[in-house]
């Protein structure tokens, strides 16, 4: 059974709100605290990038 547009996006909400988030708290950052939230934004990034490549098939099926 193919997702509907609906279930994608239920699937990506928490990972958009998760990197708005991270990109909020990166714009307020200070600098020696900056490496860490934009490492951890790239981490998920590839995290996203990886799964996407691999068919999209991620945790939640």
């Amino acid at each position: 059974m193919k997702p509907t547009s609906r279930d994608l996006f239920r699937r990506e909400l928490p990972w958009l709100v998760a990197e708005v988030v991270l990109l909020v708290v990166i714009t307020n950052a200070n600098p020696p605290e900056l490496w860490f939230w934009l490492v951890l934004l790239l981490v998920i990034l590839g995290y996203r990038i990886e799964r996407f490549l691999a068919g999209g098939e991620g945790p939640s099926g």
